[in-house]
């Protein structure tokens, strides 16, 4: 199974336990954009390893990459703007201490590995997050691997050019004899 096969099936089985602020913001209309990001809320480093990250968990291949189509700037603006004070200082402190982690472990801020450093590392932390978390406890990790997908998957390359596209779900024909149609729906 290829990676980005592998993160379609996480983001269609995620559907059901994505975190509240994520469906609030989506369905107020915080969505990625490809538009350049200028950071409002992060400090460079938080900036900096927010594009890291992000790209680590969707890299560009035969469709772009979490950067090319603005997930590090909805990020910011779903902390920003949806998240609670106490939410949005948990997701700040989360980052800082993911780079002071990846600091005493490897001697360099994440953003500072190489590519193949960073995947390295980043599924190291997936693994210790899913193996290592109570039930019902945040992890930053999981957090921030849940925003990068709503954003990737929210944003029009995500959802056109990666998910399955129908502007009309469904076929309609609304002239059948409804001897073929049989029972009608109840609602």
């Amino acid at each position: 199974m290829e990676r980005r096969e592998a993160i379609k099936r996480t983001a269609a089985i995620m559907g059901g336990v994505i975190f509240a602020p994520s469906i609030f913001g989506v369905l107020s209309g915080c969505t990625a954009t490809g538009d350049p990001w200028k950071p409002v809320l992060f400090n460079q480093s938080q900036a900096n390893l927010t594009k890291s990250l992000a790209e680590t968990i969707i890299p560009e291949t035969d469709t772009a990459g979490a950067i090319e189509v603005g997930v590090p700037g909805f990020m910011e603006k779903m902390v920003n703007e949806v998240y609670t004070e106490e939410q949005r200082m948990v997701f700040l402190e989360g980052l800082d201490s993911f780079d002071s982690v990846c600091m005493n472990s490897t001697g360099n801020l994440f953003a500072d590995l190489s590519s193949d450093e960073q995947l390295e590392y980043a599924t190291e932390m997936n693994r210790l997050a899913l193996s290592d978390q109570p039930m019902g406890v945040l992890n930053f990790f999981l957090l921030f691997k849940e925003l990068t997908m709503v954003g990737y998957f929210t944003s029009e390359v995500g959802a056109t050019q990666v998910l399955r596209y129908e502007p009309v779900p469904g076929y309609y024909d609304g002239c059948m004899p409804f001897e073929e149609v049989g029972r009608t729906w109840a609602t």
